[in-house]
């Protein structure tokens, strides 16, 4: 069996659709792949891909994505199953806002994600890691760990920011720790192409950072699907955002495909 492709979704502002895209990218490439393992690793201690995947289930920080930091952890005890047969989930924990004062000056402090992924890169296909809103020790951690970055975001002045400080830190982690990481690219997210401002500022982006051809419209019906814990392509399978994170997903193969994994 390959080795899994390992993609970290990515962006240091909150409120760009960060854990929506990781969760459909998730259900997507387990609704096209049946017969693959996917893999979704809530990162962010806000908890929210796990609490739409699993509920108010009791979930101990040993049995959380807070073990895979620890020095002593055994990865099988942390992955959950969903209610998608193929898809599993390891879980996040407010103990992981701890992580970051824990690995402070640990020679091993930005691998220590990389390390717990050797063995579940073995046993799935595609890992997907929803990182927090910061670009904290915990991001770096999976960018390290990564073979692709996609970068969700929303076109404002603030956006592109936080797009160059993420570029940054992804040629430090090139440079340092991780010289096959990869931009596959930005994904606009929440996106009205009409606005004057999306035509305005997309030029400015790209500048930046290439934007992939997919993009994401707002819809009510995500809201409406998390909030009956359910995946967008379960809840509405034929709005506009469902075939939109379905495309995203063939887009994002293609890339594999053609750039490659580590």
């Amino acid at each position: 069996m390959p080795m899994a492709v390992v993609l970290s979704i990515t962006n240091q502002k909150g409120g760009v659709a960060k854990t929506t895209t990781a969760l459909s990218l998730a259900h997507a490439f387990a609704r096209k792949h049946p017969q693959q393992k996917i893999l979704l690793i809530d990162l962010d201690s806000q908890r929210n891909a796990t609490s739409i995947l699993l509920g108010n289930q009791e979930i101990a920080p040993e049995r959380s994505v807070y073990a895979l930091f620890q020095a002593k952890r055994s990865e099988s005890a942390v992955l959950y199953p969903t209610k998608r047969e193929n898809l599993f989930i390891i879980p996040s924990n407010l103990h992981l806002v701890e992580v970051e004062s824990q690995l402070a000056g640990a020679l091993d402090g930005f691998f220590r994600l990389n390390d717990a992924l050797q063995a579940l890169r073995h046993e799935f296909d595609i890992i997907i890691l929803d990182c927090p809103p910061s670009l904290s020790v915990i991001t770096i951690n999976a960018m390290v760990s990564a073979d692709f970055l996609l970068i969700p975001l929303q076109i404002s002045k603030f956006s592109i920011d936080g797009i160059q400080n993420i570029r940054d830190a992804v040629t430090t982690v090139n440079r340092r720790y991780n010289a096959h990481l990869k931009i596959a690219g930005g994904c606009l997210t929440l996106h009205d192409a009409r606005t004057t401002l999306s035509q305005a500022m997309i030029p400015e982006v790209e500048k930046i950072l290439p934007i992939l051809k997919t993009t994401v419209p707002r819809s009510v019906a995500v809201e409406e699907a998390h909030l009956l814990r359910q995946d967008i392509f379960e809840y509405a399978p034929d709005n506009k955002v469902s075939a939109a994170y379905a495309e995203l997903a063939d887009e994002l193969e293609g890339i594999f495909a053609t750039e490659g994994a580590a």
